[in-house]
């Protein structure tokens, strides 16, 4: 069973916020399409967000470990400029991480706590792809839902530190290329 901290829940809400305001692009828009730009944006990175750092917590906790959510500022500050200076076609985001208080991890169970958000990236990002095919606003929230969550996925697998790509690279760079490629190929196909 995963726990959480008052303090924790506060910090994955603030930081949704910040990253649905950001990517929503709503500094750039008239007032009569702020509402609805907002909602079909906020819904699946909300949805994708909340999912991708809880499952990264409920894998810590299973290997035993403490995990908290803890935002970065600084990141939500970033991400928030410049979010909304490209009216939210660009983002660099960097809200914060699950923070996990051990000091012994073997490259497996790393690997494997990356592994688990982007994973569910990708499970959430099919889930999103049928609605796409809908008509109105249930068709955007379902095209918006799938490329979100296929970029989280395939930015969080990039093989750079902090990011979970590192982590599975170290662990093992055939898993990490197996995911990580076709990810590439379909952002670039979507976007």
């Amino acid at each position: 069973m995963v726990r959480f901290i008052e303090t924790e829940l506060r910090h994955i809400l603030i930081s949704v916020f910040v990253l649905a305001v950001a990517v929503s692009g709503i500094g750039f828009l008239p007032l009569e399409g702020v509402g609805e730009r907002f909602a079909v944006i906020s819904i699946p990175l909300a949805l994708g967000f909340i999912a991708h750092e809880l499952t990264h917590k409920y894998v810590a906790n299973r290997y035993g470990y403490f995990a908290v959510y803890r935002m970065w500022p600084l990141g939500l500050v970033f991400a928030l400029l410049i979010g909304l200076a490209s009216g939210g076609r660009f983002i660099f985001a960097a809200p914060g991480a699950v923070v996990i208080l051990s000091s012994y991890f073997t490259r497996r169970q790393s690997g494997l706590i990356g592994l688990a958000g982007p994973a569910t990236n990708i499970a959430i990002a099919g889930c999103f792809f049928p609605l796409s095919y809908l008509p109105g606003l249930v068709g955007m929230i379902g095209s918006l839902g799938t490329l979100i969550n296929l970029w989280l996925a395939f930015f969080n697998l990039l093989p750079i530190s902090p990011l979970d790509g590192r982590k599975v690279f170290s662990w093992n760079p055939a898993i990490w290329a197996a995911i990580e490629m076709p990810l590439l190929a379909f952002v670039v196909m979507l976007v």
